[in-house]
């Protein structure tokens, strides 16, 4: 499990070895760090002493575990990432031996991203990758990932009622427009890929058509993890039990979120807003079915080999063949809140219609 990592953990951990970062400040006081290795925002931080509300990788909490963490070429650092999808097309060399081929190739993660400061306010993540096509397409595949990162308003300050909604609220927001372009159009299809990761202990809300489907792509998972509801499908994020699920883009609406308690009668909600468009095919697919496309939400928990955390992912527009475009823009938004349950329950019901 985390070791709850701080924010100056994270900054001596990147200076020390002369890694590039940037610090964004949100509203009230709140920060986040963006690292040039991996194209990773950690955080959110509500102070300095004060550990991320995302996972972060226990490597942080002294020099010596990071410098071998950095030596050893692993990915999985914690935070906010965009990857690049289908995961089974370039990521799995032999779908019908997945766990023995799966793998994250490095010009994904870590990398080759330039990080720079475009303007006041704004920091930009850059990396041109080329990338190989498995299982459902074959051949080189050259792709630009461009991130501008900078504060979000809260969604909900032209509501009714908004200064008694928020009164002993703490707010911070920030968006991420994502471009992912390719060097030429041709069959093999491309999708930027959202991954938030997650301390455990909380619930996924994700709202969604009364005939949404759920896919399995691991082992199903069960009633203990997950309840389908009318409007809305409730997922634990245990960091204990794998599972793998993903939702169709016709039966969601762009938007989900992760309710967490914390000690004291206080809670926090972090919410994703991102454009969910079911005309273009999303074409990530379990290794085991091939052919059914269609998710633009994926959630994943892991069982405590890789850590024990959650992922909060979803799914940029698709790009390339069929889609006739080379290019697609995304804005990618996260809204936090943290104060007393009872505040944040009833701004989970303003923004994803739940009752939490």
């Amino acid at each position: 499990m985390s070791a709850k990592i701080t924010y100056r953990q994270v900054i001596a951990r990147l200076a020390e070895n002369d890694i590039p970062y940037g610090v964004l400040t949100l509203q009230n006081g709140v920060s986040v760090v963006i690292a040039q290795r991996g194209g990773r925002i950690f955080g959110p931080f509500l102070t300095e002493d004060s550990a991320g509300l995302y996972w972060i990788n226990d490597a942080f909490a002294q020099p010596d575990s990071f410098k071998e963490f950095l030596t050893s070429g692993d990915w999985n650092i914690g935070g906010d990432r965009v990857w690049i999808a289908p995961e089974i097309q370039y990521g799995v060399l032999d779908r019908d031996r997945y766990w023995e081929t799966v793998h994250t190739p490095a010009q994904v993660d870590p990398g080759t991203y330039e990080l720079d400061q475009p303007q006041p306010g704004w920091w930009r993540l850059v990396e041109d990758v080329t990338l190989e096509a498995h299982n459902l397409a074959s051949g080189r595949k050259e792709l630009r990932l461009e991130r501008l990162i900078r504060q979000a308003e809260d969604p909900l300050r032209g509501v009714g009622g908004y200064e008694d909604l928020i009164d002993g609220v703490l707010f911070a927001g920030y968006e991420q427009v994502v471009t992912l372009s390719e060097s030429k159009l041709d069959g093999i299809m491309s999708e930027a890929w959202s991954l938030v990761q997650l301390n455990p202990g909380g619930d996924l809300l994700i709202p969604a058509s009364p005939r949404v489907e759920v896919v399995d792509y691991y082992d199903p998972i069960d009633d203990s993890l997950m309840t389908i509801y009318p409007h809305h499908v409730r997922l634990k994020v245990t960091g204990t039990r794998q599972y793998k699920i993903g939702i169709k883009a016709a039966h969601t609406f762009g938007r989900l979120g992760y309710y967490r308690p914390l000690a004291g009668g206080r809670a926090y909600l972090i919410v994703r807003s991102f454009f969910n468009n079911p005309s273009l095919p999303y074409i990530e697919e379990p290794a085991h079915r091939p052919g059914c496309r269609g998710h633009s939400i994926h959630v994943y928990n892991d069982n405590g080999m890789f850590g024990g955390f959650g992922e909060l992912e979803c799914n940029a527009q698709t790009i390339g063949g069929v889609t006739g475009r080379s290019s697609s823009t995304d804005q990618m938004l996260l809204w936090l809140y943290v104060g007393p349950v009872e505040k944040i329950e009833e701004i989970g019901l303003h923004l994803l219609g739940v009752e939490i």
